[in-house]
């Protein structure tokens, strides 16, 4: 009797309630139907955004090339590796400037889109600095940070010389050794750290060009010397105090004569001396 009750008065629902209560379903079903639609419609509209953009609307008419550079346009264009009418948003900014810095001449390299139709390539070419001796025929062209610009025949580089006399301890490299040891490094590549002293020195030179240098020498125990134009010899000893000891070595040429000796010995800068080896 009291389990019929039970059921009885579980079973009677109010009907106002019952229908407030499959509204409520119904509500929710809406909302999960909604959320569903919506998500296949940020679906859709993202794929079709992605395939419009990939059409030849949005392909790359024009390459533009901003900055001073070694290299001629066409070659710029072609290592950037960006063919005309391929898609915009498939161009990778920082790829397509890792090939254009993979030319010798090229230094950094930066890359810009601009919709619709347009990448914009800033390049920063390098300026030769010095020659390396390679083979008996060519030289090494190379910029101040020790990048190999260019392989190119002795005759046709005019630039001061660098040179490693590993072989000689001694201060006066210029005095004991003859001939530059020649040099094997491909262009692109960079030299080691061991000819940083004459990369300072010829930095230093270039910066601040008191004479004019045919030779600068780096002996086995750090001493660098060089060699003028005249013939003359210069010997600064280690890489520090350059400014000053170029403002010596500027000093003593304007108002000493250097008839009648071989070496101008700069390597106390307050002190330059004038002597024969």
């Amino acid at each position: 009797m009291t389990a019929t009750r039970r059921r009885d008065r579980g079973e009677s629902i109010d009907p106002r309630i019952k229908e407030r209560r499959n509204q409520v379903a119904r509500s929710q079903g809406r909302r999960r139907l909604y959320l569903i639609l919506a998500g296949f419609a940020v679906l859709g509209g993202f794929f079709l955004a992605r395939a419009i953009l990939r059409t030849s609307l949005f392909g790359v008419r024009r390459i533009e090339l901003v900055g001073e550079s070694h290299y001629p346009n066409s070659v710029l264009i072609k290592q950037s590796g960006v063919p005309i009418g391929s898609p915009l948003t498939e161009v990778n900014p920082r790829e397509v400037a890792k090939r254009i810095e993979q030319l010798p001449w090229e230094g950094k390299a930066t890359v810009e889109k601009r919709w619709p139709n347009t990448l914009v390539i800033s390049v920063q070419g390098r300026s030769a600095l010095a020659v390396v001796p390679g083979s008996s025929k060519t030289d090494l062209v190379v910029d101040s940070t020790g990048r190999v610009l260019a392989d190119q025949p002795t005759s046709a580089v005019k630039l001061v010389t660098m040179c490693m006399y590993d072989g000689v301890t001694s201060s006066k490299v210029l005095a004991q050794a003859s001939g530059c040891k020649p040099e094997n490094f491909v262009p692109g590549s960079f030299l080691p750290a061991s000819f940083n002293p004459l990369l300072h020195l010829a930095s230093a030179l270039k910066a601040n060009p008191v004479a004019s240098f045919s030779e600068l020498a780096l002996s086995a125990s750090g001493e660098l010397d060089g060699r003028l134009a005249s013939g003359v010899a210069v010997r600064f000893g280690s890489d520090s105090q350059l400014s000053q000891k170029l403002r010596a070595l500027q000093l003593l040429l304007a108002h000493a004569s250097t008839a009648g000796y071989t070496t101008i010995d700069v390597r106390v800068p307050q002190e330059p001396v004038l002597s024969n080896w």
